[in-house]
Formats: C-alpha cells, structure tokens, sequence
C-alpha cells in the first residue's frame, strides 16, 4: 500500500513536470505585456438631437479622412442631449487620432455640398480644420499619443 502511495505521487510529479516547464517557456516566449489604455471621446456643442454621432479613430495616415473602412476602430451613438461620449478600450499605447461628425439625418455619410463642404457638423482631434485650399488636415495634425491608462479627448462639433 505504502509503495503504491509513493509510485503514483512519483507519477504525479512526472506528469506535472512537462506541464511547468511548457508555462515557462510560453511565458518566456511572450516576453512583457503590451501596455493598453482607453481614450472617452467627449463630444460637445451639438445643435440637436437629430440622427447619431459617428466616430472614427485612426491608428494611422493610412486612409485617415479619405476612407473610413480604414479605421482602427469605429463607433456610433445616438443623441440624448448636448454631449455624447464614446469609450475606446483595450487600446494598445502609440499614436491615434479622432474624426467624428453629426450624422444628422442618419444616411450614415457626411453629406457635402456642391463644393465639397460637409453640410453636417464635424470634428477632428486636436480642433484641426481642413479648408478649400490646404482640403483635409493630415493625420499628423490631428494626432495625439495614448500613454496613460485613460486619455479623456474633448471635441467640440462644428456647423
């Protein structure tokens, strides 16, 4: 009895060995974690309550303004009085930046006029504005660097 007792705990620590050697590899392998944070969009100065407000949040120039099914990720929400807030999270630190526009009649586009001028009201982070010279502001006017655990960005909506 006494042999039996000794011969399975032996056998248990032989199955637990490959076990515990595998986790340090694994761990080793994966090295440190990637630092993560969220970014709450605040969006203000909205003139009604009509549609949604879309957001877009861009982790890079590519496509940024021009495409939005090049987003890094995108969000969407409706209008229950003058600020509408967006969360972001799980966000890996580095370089982002925001568009967002008052989608007005819920069409899910921008609309513009003739000129190409959006005739819903939009706005992109760090207050930039694009005009019928310069056309767009680029990514690395509008950009900004998530390094905290939480980056509250204001935004103010413009007609």
């Amino acid at each position: 009895m006494k042999a039996r007792i000794v011969i399975e705990g032996m056998l248990l620590v032989l199955l637990l060995v490959p076990v515990t050697v595998f986790g340090a590899v694994v761990e080793s392998e994966s090295g440190t974690e990637e630092q993560t944070g969220t970014i709450v969009v605040t969006i203000e100065a909205l003139r009604n309550c009509d549609g949604n407000v879309r957001v877009a949040l861009w982790a890079s120039e590519d496509g940024f303004l021009r495409d939005p099914d090049t987003a890094y990720r995108k969000d969407m929400s409706v209008i229950e009085g003058e600020t509408v807030e967006l969360v972001f999270t799980d966000l890996p630190f580095g370089e982002y930046a925001v568009s967002a526009f008052h989608d007005e009649n819920g069409d899910g586009t921008n609309n513009r006029n003739f000129f190409g001028k959006p005739t819903e009201g939009y706005c992109i982070s760090n207050g930039v504005r694009g005009s019928m010279l310069s056309g767009p502001p680029g990514f690395d006017d509008a950009g900004f660097t998530l390094e905290t655990e939480e980056l509250i960005l204001p935004m103010e909506m413009e007609y």
